[in-house]
């Protein structure tokens, strides 16, 4: 039964692989463009460098003969090779030590010599084997330099510090052999040791531009095959995929074996296909892939890759197989829970599409009946929450829980999918690889606008905070190009929570580029900044608006806010120079009746009263609007500078304005205390009777003071009588 079975198998995946790959010619294979596939997070296949780091896989001769002679030399020194490539490394050690012990001399030491080198590293891959094959090629450079295998020498030197991760070693040997060869075929392995040290150490862009030198200087196959190879893979880290798949395209068309037998290449050429939706060469290079490595590491994640771009061009049935069979197949691997997980959703879908109808049993439904056709939803909703729960540190757990979701959200269970949702976007234990998060948040976002744009409608501040911190983390994200995340940060600062409104408007400050947003933003920040007292922050963030948007929407504003910001901060000085300044360079500006005023106001504080006086009759003049306070105030002013007669004069307008009873009577008393002050008894009398009674006790007292003293001064004796 289990063999059939796997014939059966085996059988499926034969024809899936001749569907992928219509033969062109011997040797050649028609390669057809499909439709799109989105991209599969990246595997240990396609980001692994050690596969192509190895020393082994970089092109080598072996050691080589030179010299000649007739001797006992010779004749071990042929029984040794024979030994070597029989692999028996003991007895090809006896006898080449036996040719450099004994002939010294020969002219086949240096080949001896080289073969014990190579000997020691096949032997045995230990620390001390490589130390060693190096102590052997060290002693060749330097009692033979001329030697061919010395000039070999120096270059697979770098090869073993290079495999053994000495990178600054192995570049250091590998120019070295540059220099001393520059125009051989030993320049030209140097050189492409030089590149794959490049890539060894992370920078691509010197990888690439030694394999292309490379590429253009060496005619040997060899070579070429690598260097082609290590441009791709340069290409590939730098994420240029056209020009990645150009070159493994090349390499494939030139050396398709070689690539095929190359699995890191292989895989990487596939995944490029597939991020450039070439969807059907991607497939055929994976079915490639696992009929060449089936028992390889990433042998399972290529599979989930190809399954996955089967269902994204909609061949379900297959796509149902591949997933049945990694579940099957790599029960072990991480692959086959996320297996499992698409195979099942997959199943699922296809039953809601049916409705009542039944659903066809496919070749994969009786072949793998896990999880089984007939699931309900509540099955398959259970299955996914203890897949959830068992992976609940890894981007697994995160796809079943955002299965969940979607499903309740297909089913018009909103609260619970909100919920679920909200579960998802608030892992982050998977790391930044994990793409659900994001995904839930989107749902999120795309489920709660329409209700947050309503309630900022409704002017609930309430709703509309609660519903935003629904997101989860980082739920500003959606919004920072939209004046909905200004609602909101507005929303925050009125009901209290202005750090949260602060650390808003830096996002929207910082992340967009509209340039409404921007302006507003920054005038939230700076009344945020300021409702926190920290005028310097707030000093800042005006400064770089008005900076930045000199004559913006909000210009007023600004303006008004940077001279509220220097006056709370104490900088008096700079705030006059900056009114000067400012009324030097706008003459006919609107705001300047304004800006004549916060000079009283900083001339006042100053206790440069002549100048406040001054200041205000020019913002008066200017059109400054004579309004209640500002009356009041001015003649406070002229009447702290004893002109008292144009302060009552100021203070009769006040009274003829109708003010507010608190204002009217602090209006009648200043005249009164005026005419006190000029001595005109009569007047200041008749004010104080026009003032009257008051319900205030403090203004009786006053009253009732001025009074007496009025009636004292009048019983004194005139002066000259």
């Amino acid at each position: 039964m289990y063999s059939s079975h796997r014939s059966w198998t085996q059988l499926t995946l034969f024809l899936l692989a001749w569907f992928c790959l219509r033969p062109l010619a011997p040797g050649d294979l028609a390669l057809v463009h499909a439709g799109p596939t989105p991209a599969a997070p990246s595997t240990s296949t396609y980001t692994s460098d050690s596969t192509e780091l190895a020393f082994s896989i970089l092109p080598d001769d072996g050691p080589r003969l030179e010299g000649q002679s007739q001797g006992m030399d010779a004749l071990a020194l042929q029984e040794g090779m024979n030994a070597y490539g029989k692999g028996e490394w003991s007895q090809a050690r006896r006898l080449f030590e036996k040719v450099v012990s004994q002939q010294p001399e020969s002219a086949l030491t240096p080949t001896a010599m080289t073969f014990l080198a190579e000997t020691a590293l096949k032997e045995n891959t230990s620390n001390g084997n490589r130390l060693e094959a190096l102590d052997r090629y060290k002693t060749l450079l330097r009692d033979y330099p001329q030697s061919l295998n010395a000039k070999r020498a120096e270059w697979r030197m770098a090869d073993v510090y290079l495999s053994q991760g000495w990178h600054q070693e192995a570049q250091s040997l590998y120019e070295r052999a540059l220099s001393h060869n520059a125009q051989t075929p030993d320049g030209e392995r140097a050189l492409l040791g030089i590149g794959y040290t490049a890539l060894a150490l992370g920078k691509w862009r010197d990888a690439e531009l030694t394999f292309e030198d490379l590429r253009k200087r060496s005619s040997h196959d060899h070579i070429l095959l690598h260097a082609t190879v290590g441009l791709a893979s340069s290409f590939f880290r730098q994420r240029r995929a056209q020009d990645a798949s150009a070159m493994y395209d090349l390499a494939y068309r030139r050396w398709p074996k070689s690539m095929r037998m190359n699995p890191l290449a292989l895989g990487r050429y596939a995944s490029i296909q597939l991020d450039l939706h070439h969807d059907v060469i991607g497939r055929g290079l994976l079915l490639q892939f696992y009929n060449l490595y089936p028992a390889h590491q990433d042998a399972s994640v290529l599979l989930l890759r190809l399954a996955d771009s089967l269902q994204s061009s909609k061949y379900l049935p297959s796509a149902e197989l591949f997933y049945g069979f990694i579940a099957a197949h790599y029960a072990d691997s991480p692959q086959a829970a996320l297996a499992a997980v698409r195979l099942a959703t997959l199943r699922m879908e296809q039953k809601v599409e049916a409705g009542g109808r039944p659903v066809v049993r496919t070749p994969a439904g009786l072949m793998y009946d896990h999880p089984s056709p007939d699931q309900s939803v509540d099955d398959y909703l259970k299955q996914m929450q203890a897949i959830a729960a068992q992976h609940d540190h890894d981007m697994i757990g995160s796809e079943a829980l955002y299965q969940v979701a979607a499903r309740l959200e297909q089913s018009e269970e909103i609260a619970p999918a909100l919920i679920a949702y909200k579960l998802v976007a608030d892992r982050n234990s998977a790391g930044p690889d994990d793409p659900w998060p994001a995904k839930a948040g989107d749902r999120l976002a795309t489920i709660l606008r329409p209700w947050m744009e309503a309630a900022v409608r409704s002017h609930d501040d309430l709703t509309l905070t609660t519903l935003f911190h629904r997101h989860g983390p980082a739920a500003e994200r959606h919004y920072l190009a939209s004046p909905l995340l200004l609602e909101i940060a507005e929303a925050h600062d009125r009901l209290g929570f202005t750090t949260e409104a602060g650390r808003l408007y830096q996002l929207m400050a910082k992340g967009t580029k509209r340039p409404l947003v921007t302006e507003q933003a920054l005038i939230g920040l700076a009344k945020v900044y300021l409702s926190q007292r920290d005028t310097a922050a707030a000093r800042k963030v005006l400064e770089r608006y008005r900076l930045e948007y000199p004559i913006g929407r909000s210009e007023q504003e600004a303006l008004h806010l940077l001279v509220q910001t220097m006056a709370e901060e104490g900088d008096l000085a700079g705030l006059l120079h900056f009114c000067r300044a400012w009324m030097l360079h706008h003459p006919k500006h609107p705001e300047r009746p304004w800006m004549y005023q916060q000079m009283a106001t900083v001339f006042l504080r100053l206790n440069k009263h002549e100048e406040a006086v001054i200041a205000t009759e020019e913002a008066f003049k200017a059109g400054a609007p004579k309004t209640i306070v500002a009356l009041l105030a001015y003649a406070d002013l002229l009447a702290q500078m004893k002109r008292y007669q144009e302060a009552i004069d100021v203070y009769h307008t006040v009274v003829e304005k109708k003010p507010d009873q608190a204002q009217l009577q602090w209006a009648r008393l200043q005249i009164v205390r005026g005419w006190q002050a000029l001595k005109q008894h009569d007047r200041a009398t008749v004010a104080l009777a026009e003032l009257g009674q008051t319900d205030d006790a403090l203004v009786t007292r006053f009253s009732s003071s001025i009074y007496e003293s009025i009636k004292q001064e009048r019983q004194l004796p005139q002066e000259g009588l």
